[in-house]
């Protein structure tokens, strides 16, 4: 087939107009220039099922990518592109994100410097401004954002759109390139204590740190309103890679203490279970009410603000809990199901065990490869629930690029993955 028909194949293909896809053979080198610019620009922009179809296309469509000087350049490029794509970030003052014209996204943008705070506003019901938190919080030579929830009612933080909207905010600070991706850090007192506990769970892989004040995890309760019988899934194993502050007064009468009395010995409990991946603090005082702790947000904020995000780690816990968040660290599940806890590891040199405690298969799933995991040159044998589910030397792929680009990070930016196919039995 000559260059100019396969070519031609290719681009009608993506467009869904054409004919028999070329052989095994004959798949095309990845687009260049402009080509290349519209199809990163057309991923980006579309929903999800859509996203689906251009990998699929590209799969079809495209030969693997050679690992070589030129996959960099692809890697480098794709971030560039992306990054002029989706709405601007704005370091000053007051902003709105998602539609100015309603002020819808509000947000204000305080001092500068490499590392990035979320502060996360209290409030409830149709109560609680981002100015209220920009007036309490602040400082360490920090670039601060403090978003405003787009809805206010007492989940507010945790609605699935202002879910949406803090990490799209994130994802904008990220493309600007005037932050450190692994030095960001969220926190809030109240209704944004609430929200830094569950937001730092369900986007452990984004964030450097939590610190939650005078908020807690959203507690199951047992036969009366007292008796926790356990947290919301999704929130305490998440913290295996994610350091955590949180604070308590014993006489708060607005968040009663026994949520974090609770959240304290489970997470005790995890780390006895499974070591030394949970690093987090509790502060428990006595005659504060609802108020700050005495000395201050700063010491504690200072003490998580001294570590740094590790984007690709050995191991790591993930209990998915929305569905839109398909990805954490080095997996990517097209259909997550919520409340399954997943314990992902490196087992041993190019060896990864995928554990479920469901017992179930996880379809849809994929495992992405890349240093310091493993070495995706090399054969990679993946076990899924104690079943050996792949072995074989991967593929680097376009498709695996797009995949992971919407997170606008290079440390989560793959190009080589493993989608898992249950074994036979």
């Amino acid at each position: 087939m000559s260059s100019i028909r396969r070519v031609l194949v290719v681009l009608c293909a993506l467009a869904g107009l054409g004919p028999a896809l070329p052989a095994q053979e004959e798949l095309a080198a990845p687009p260049k220039g402009k080509d290349l610019e519209g199809l990163v620009r057309r991923y980006l922009e579309a929903d999800e099922s859509e996203r689906v179809r251009i990998r699929e296309d590209c799969d079809r469509l495209y030969a693997p990518l050679p690992r070589d000087a030129r996959l960099a350049r692809l890697r480098k490029e794709l971030l560039e592109i992306a990054s002029e794509v989706g709405p601007e970030i704005s370091w000053k003052g007051r902003n709105y994100l998602l539609d100015e014209k309603t002020a819808r996204g509000k947000y204000l943008a305080r001092g500068g410097g490499k590392s990035l705070w979320i502060g996360l506003h209290g409030g409830g019901h149709g109560v609680g401004s981002a100015e209220s938190a920009a007036g309490a919080m602040g400082g360490l030579g920090a670039r601060w954002l403090f978003p405003e929830v787009l809805e206010k009612t007492s989940r507010g933080w945790t609605d699935a759109d202002t879910d949406k909207f803090v990490i799209e905010l994130i994802r904008a600070a990220k493309r600007s390139g005037k932050v450190d991706p692994d030095r960001i850090y969220v926190t809030g007192h109240s209704m944004g204590g609430y929200g830094a506990w569950t937001l730092g769970a369900h986007h452990a892989d984004v964030f450097a740190g939590a610190a939650a004040y005078a908020g807690a995890p959203s507690p199951m309760f047992g036969n009366s309103a007292r008796e926790i019988r356990d947290i919301e899934p999704g929130v305490l194993p998440s913290y295996f890679r994610l350091p955590l502050f949180f604070y308590q007064s014993l006489d708060d009468r607005n968040v009663p203490p026994e949520p974090n009395v609770f959240a304290n010995k489970a997470l005790l409990a995890l780390k006895e279970q499974y070591g030394e991946g949970f690093e987090f603090r509790y502060q428990e005082v006595d005659g504060r009410g609802h108020a700050a702790p005495a000395e201050g947000y700063q010491p504690s904020q200072k003490w998580i603000g001294g570590f740094r995000r590790e984007a690709r780690p050995k191991r790591f816990l993930w209990q998915p809990a929305v569905d839109w968040k398909k990805h954490m660290y080095w997996l990517h599940w097209q259909k997550p199901e919520r409340g399954t806890l997943v314990d992902a590891q490196v087992t041993g040199p190019n060896e990864i065990l995928v554990t479920l405690d469901s017992g179930e298969f996880p379809r849809g799933m994929s495992v992405l490869l890349g240093a310091p995991l493993v070495d995706p040159e090399r054969e990679v044998k993946i076990r899924v629930n104690g079943f050996d589910a792949y072995r074989g030397v991967a593929e680097a792929r376009l498709s695996t690029l797009l995949m992971t680009l919407p997170r606008h990070d290079d440390a989560l930016l793959f190009d080589t993955r493993v989608d898992l196919k249950a074994p036979r039995r």
